[in-house]
């Protein structure tokens, strides 16, 4: 689905609509182009310059719907006022106009009743549909008709239109995600948050290579002959950055006047940028060939555009081995050059001017080896073959072995019994996810527990006796002491249980009692259950080492899986405008409990705010309204006079969560107790740096990937470590960097195998 569609389309998203249907067709796929009777985005978008109906080109068939009657007037005026607004005064999921407004944008857009109509009848007609590019009329009214079906290839761009909520609603319906370079996905993550690395792949985009690959040196204009230049090519424009790189060549020209360095520029664009006193020449649109010889003959590539999603002039350097310079402000370029080490970044002018005199400084062979760098990587993204073979892969094209059901079963039951089933917990979410993996895999499955959280008793069922036959398999989720722990003892079929740690009463004998006398009997119980479960798991090595310690015989280990796709919903609009207003946001997640330490959290936010930068704490987490460590952690804030300062959200929906991940700049932990704590885990994959008390289970979780301390003898020691995670900025990339290598471990497909196993032993 795309609004036009034809071989001689030069823009980028038409490029590669039209390579992705003819390639997939070529490959024996049954493929059909959706579209609408206008020729192009150039032409007038309520005219049908095309006939309606089916037409057969290059081994596909093309639908054509003619479009609808728009007020260009109206569209204009207010695109002319989202253009006018500047780069930086967005911000994600903040929409830069009023709803009313998005509207009117959508409505007078290019649209087509006539082919909503067809989707919506003949939608099960199709196994998938790709809505290629992300800001046009039939793909935002198209894909929700279609969203179980739906894969987006937004070709997205850091512009204002990425930033309305009608854009941002497409991402999270689509079923997945394609992107045509890491970049754009980055972006993508950006804007929309983490659900993207999993909701979809970066599939690439081909490049036509085989002109590049023919020696046509005698092309190059006769004044560039034995000249050392660099080159800029592609389109000629401020937007750009056309003008920002004559500006930095000029100033590089007069810090080094004797320099024979060149700047060419290539490409269409008005008027010319010719300057022969700072050796600039601008030679407009060149042929071809010419392309190619300039290609084959520069020193390196600029490119220095910050509105990319992929650039293709970016990889025909690399493919003549040529190494590139590029905007650090694009995603999409600096991703690249940053993946295959073949060149460089500059952004500020006198960055650009340092990485010029540092290009003009080095020896041919040197350059070359950059280059070759890029053209290795050029040879897997850019290489159609393997872009349509990953498209086919994300596609689901290629069927997958369903690894579940090669099991024996045993078992045609396996159900799972807790105490508690709640809205948000971990717990609850891992008994959800294993649930849907033995669903997956042939067998019936629920899930059974004493109390419900009627927000989720659809996920549930409340346990009764007799609900479980002797002869079904159950899995035992064993966190604190409850009536249902003996109907786990007692059960006589095969059985798991599976630990998640029980907090040490002392915690909270000064505030519950009550509870923590339950938190006792729960861990005295587990020396009577590892006598009757033969088969225990933890959910880290430090709970599995605690069921050893209590007679439980060689427990395993069964990590919780974090699914990034919890948070495919957009974040809470009113706290992603609040929360973005230029203070530091420090953020912890978990319940309000004594042995989580939000008092010395509180504590160490005072030293902070002495540091002199405004700052606000965030305490994500519940407790009633007479419950006494809540009413303890106030008490603190008062002593300190944080009132302004410090937020305590209470119970909050899963989109005012996502908005509270979103906008944190550290994530800040006193906690001396965790049997695994899952937030460490959230939080990695909105790249929030982690600043946390090595206790428990935490340095496990997360793998020294994050900065903890061992010692709380000086708040204002931790608060100055804290300042600096979040001023830092490459102290922030580090941790950042270690951490998302780290989240991957916890991702479904990573911790399935391991529940696989676990069923094989019943």
């Amino acid at each position: 689905m795309t609004p036009w569609f034809g071989q001689d389309l030069k823009g980028g998203a038409e490029q590669q609509a039209w390579q992705i249907a003819t390639r997939l067709a070529s490959r024996g796929h049954s493929i059909e182009v959706l579209t609408t009777c206008c020729h192009s985005f150039l032409d007038d978008w309520s005219e049908n310059h095309l006939p309606a109906g089916e037409f057969f080109e290059a081994g596909i068939l093309i639908r054509r719907f003619p479009v609808d009657k728009r007020d260009n007037l109206v569209f204009d005026d207010l695109n002319r006022e989202l253009l006018a607004k500047p780069l930086d005064s967005f911000l994600p999921g903040v929409p830069p106009v009023s709803h009313d407004r998005a509207a009117i944008w959508q409505r007078h857009n290019i649209n087509s009743q006539a082919l909503q109509d067809y989707l919506q009848k003949h939608k099960v007609d199709y196994k998938k549909f790709i809505f290629l590019p992300y800001l046009y009329g039939p793909i935002l009214q198209g894909l929700p008709l279609v969203a179980e079906r739906a894969w987006l290839q937004p070709c997205l761009h850091n512009e204002v239109y990425a930033y309305l909520l009608v854009i941002s609603e497409i991402f999270y319906q689509a079923q997945g995600l394609l992107f045509i370079s890491s970049g754009e996905r980055e972006l993508a993550s950006q804007l929309y948050g983490p659900m993207v690395f999993v909701k979809g792949g970066v599939a690439g985009a081909g490049v036509e290579s085989d002109d590049l690959l023919v020696d046509q040196r005698v092309s190059l204009p006769s004044r560039l002959v034995s000249r050392r230049f660099l080159l800029c090519l592609g389109r000629r424009a401020a937007e750009k950055g056309t003008e920002r790189l004559v500006a930095a060549f000029q100033s590089f020209r007069r810090l080094y006047p004797a320099s024979s360095l060149e700047l060419v520029l290539a490409g269409p664009g008005a008027g010319s940028y010719t300057d022969n006193q700072i050796n600039v020449t601008d030679l407009g649109l060149v042929s071809d060939a010419e392309k190619a010889a300039l290609l084959q003959m520069c020193l390196a590539l600029c490119q220095p555009s910050t509105n990319e999603s992929f650039s293709r002039v970016l990889f025909e350097g690399w493919i003549c081995g040529k190494p590139a310079l590029v905007n650090r402000n694009c995603l999409a370029t600096a991703t690249a050059v940053q993946e295959a080490q073949g060149g460089w970044l500059a952004g500020s002018e006198d960055e650009w001017v340092e990485q010029l005199a540092y290009i003009d400084s080095q020896t041919i062979s040197e350059l070359d080896k950059v280059g070759t760098k890029g053209l290795q990587y050029a040879k897997d993204m850019a290489d159609w073959d393997r872009v349509i073979g990953r498209y086919e892969s994300l596609l689901g094209l290629i069927p997958k072995p369903n690894t579940l059901t090669s099991l024996d079963r045993n078992s045609k039951c396996i159900h799972q019994i807790l105490p508690n089933f709640s809205y948000g917990d971990a717990i609850s979410r891992q008994a959800v996810q294993i649930r849907n993996w033995l669903r997956e895999g042939g067998y019936e499955s629920e899930i059974f527990a004493l109390q419900i959280d009627p927000r989720v008793s659809d996920q549930c069922k409340q346990y009764q006796s007799k609900a479980i036959s002797s002869l079904d398999a159950i899995l035992y989720h064993h966190s604190i002491g409850s009536e249902i722990t003996a109907v786990a003892a007692d059960h006589k079929g095969p059985k798991v249980l599976i630990y998640h740690n029980i907090t040490p009463a002392e915690f909270f004998y000064p505030y519950w009692p009550d509870f923590a006398s339950l938190l006792r009997q729960g861990r005295e119980n587990l020396w009577i259950l590892g006598r009757l479960f033969p088969i225990a798991v933890g959910d880290s090595l430090y709970n599995s080492e605690e069921l050893e310690v209590h007679g439980f015989n060689e427990p395993g280990v069964l990590p919780l899986a974090i699914d990034p796709l919890m948070w495919n919903i957009a974040p809470d609009e009113i706290l992603m405008r609040q929360l973005q207003d230029g203070k530091h946001n420090i953020l912890f997640v978990g319940r309000y409990a004594p042995n989580k330490c939000q008092h010395h959290l509180v504590e160490a936010f005072a030293s902070y705010l002495t540091l002199g930068h405004s700052a606000r704490l965030i305490l994500v987490g519940h407790g009633g309204p007479n419950d006494p460590y809540t009413n303890y952690i106030r008490r603190t804030v008062d002593y300190y006079g944080l009132h302004d300062h410090v937020i305590m959200s209470g119970h909050v929906t899963d989109a005012q969560l996502h908005a509270y991940y979103r906008t944190a700049h550290i994530f800040w932990s006193m906690s001396e107790h965790e049997g695994f704590c899952v937030p460490l885990i959230e939080c990695m994959w909105f790249d929030i740096p982690i600043l946390a008390f090595r206790s428990s289970a935490v340095p496990e979780t997360i793998n020294d990937t994050g900065l903890m301390f061992t010692e709380k003898d000086s708040f204002f020691s931790i608060s100055v470590l804290a300042m600096k995670l979040v001023m830092d900025s490459n102290l922030r990339s580090a941790v950042v960097s270690r951490q998302r290598m780290r989240r991957i471990d916890f991702l479904p497909e990573n911790i399935k195998p391991r529940f696989l196993d676990l069923i094989k032993l019943l």
